[in-house]
């Protein structure tokens, strides 16, 4: 049944040529639209290599201090400094693996050449700890990590990504030589893929303990927690939650509030006045614009669709008179136009690679050079998201006419009356 259904509607789309163009057009430019939202949320969101464990890692980045004295009104915010993630956010027994990244505020760019040599290239620089490797999955060309021995001792070993090793070294091979960092040198332990920079926390050319580098403990850190499952989020916050009771105690002048801890779509909400992530504002925005961006293409598909049923409800009459359900010549018409929807649907999927691709720098806040992987940009949440868009969209332009052509009189419809 399907397939005659499916068979028909290619025959009306070659039966009128220019209508059919318009229509997949029409269909194409909202789902674009769409899928540049969607394909966007998925690259910044769903598990992706190096970052596959997203939906279980959960970040606290910054915290809010507040003086005890009223009269004071003192309050000030801050990333994590390295000696509050010592004493009071490192010991947590619910998290899988605990790792803390250097997030310098004006970032971690240094220079970097071969020993003994002069071409210098600056080059943005990880400082990590050993369980890092743990919580994020590198696929290394060459070599390995460095390990929690050589992280305890501040051994000044590093991992560089191929084009640093291609940079620096040539063909020669990297493994096993010096790189001179930030003018100190590090031995090369491991070499692995490239990393985009649509990563923000797997993203780096090179990877060094932050025990290496002089001032380690004064710097700023984001601390991830990989769990065994997200649902041992709220036992995770209680445990921030006792942190922050302990620093409260032992502090005479300031309460603590650390923010988080956030999964990795509270991270790019704005926080609410209680300091946590807007997800109610955040969510209705999504609705809003995805209700636009359907809806009035809807509205001015629906007229096609009217057309192209005005000129086949003779026929709808014809198949009533002979019994035909309502409800099978409302399924028939709805189908048949989905095949049109899906045609635009995948014509519009395409071309938001191209958009996406094209304004990566505005969308994803990366570098215009920076490369996409593949497999973010087709990831099951896009494929389900174009589908989902696609049968959405089918409803809202050709619901209404397929329902009034479903309930028309048979003599009306073929007197070609009440459309």
């Amino acid at each position: 049944m399907y397939k005659i259904y499916f068979k028909q509607a290619l025959g009306m789309l070659k039966q009128n040529k220019f209508i059919s163009i318009i229509t997949i057009t029409g269909t194409a430019l909202a789902i674009m639209m769409v899928m540049v939202i969607i394909v966007t949320d998925s690259i910044k969101h769903v598990d992706i290599a190096p970052e596959v464990n997203r939906s279980k890692t959960f970040y606290v980045k910054r915290y809010t201090k507040k003086s005890k004295d009223q009269t004071k009104n003192r309050i000030w915010q801050s990333t994590i400094s390295y000696e509050l993630y010592k004493n009071y956010l490192s010991e947590f027994k619910t998290p899988e693996y605990t790792t803390a990244v250097d997030k310098a505020w004006n970032g971690n760019q240094f220079m970097v050449k071969k020993e003994n040599a002069n071409e210098r290239f600056l080059s943005e620089i990880k400082m990590v700890d050993a369980s890092y490797w743990k919580v994020l999955s590198f696929t290394f060309l060459d070599g390995k990590p460095f390990t929690e021995e050589d992280f305890k001792s501040g051994i000044r070993n590093a991992v560089i990504s191929e084009n640093l090793a291609k940079k620096v070294f040539g063909n020669n091979g990297a493994l096993g030589k010096n790189i001179e960092i930030d003018f100190n040198l590090y031995k090369v332990i491991g070499i692995i893929k490239d990393v985009p920079q649509t990563f923000t926390y797997g993203y780096g050319e090179a990877y060094i303990p932050y025990t290496s580098k002089n001032g380690y403990n004064n710097r700023s850190y984001h601390i991830l927690y990989l769990l065994k499952d997200k649902k041992d989020a709220t036992a995770l916050t209680e445990e921030i939650q006792k942190a922050q009771r302990k620093f409260d105690s032992g502090d005479p002048e300031n309460n603590i509030t650390f923010h988080g801890p956030y999964n990795q779509r509270q991270l790019s909400m704005e926080e609410t006045r209680d300091m946590k992530p807007d997800e109610k504002t955040a969510n209705r925005k999504m609705i809003f614009i995805f209700t636009v961006l359907l809806l009035i293409p809807a509205v001015n598909l629906s007229s096609f669709s009217m057309s192209q049923i005005k000129r086949r409800i003779e026929e709808i009459g014809v198949r009533k008179a002979f019994g035909a359900k309502k409800y099978i010549i409302l399924i028939q018409i709805l189908f048949e136009n989905l095949i049109t929807t899906f045609i635009g649907g995948i014509i519009g999927l395409i071309l938001s690679y191209f958009i996406v691709m094209w304004l990566k720098s505005w969308l994803l806040d990366v570098g215009a050079e920076s490369a996409i992987p593949i497999h973010a940009l087709i990831s099951y949440p896009v494929l389900v998201g174009v589908f989902l868009a696609c049968f959405v969209l089918n409803l809202l332009s050709a619901g209404i006419p397929a329902y009034r052509a479903s309930k028309a009189a048979i003599v009306d419809s073929l007197n070609k009356k009440n459309m």
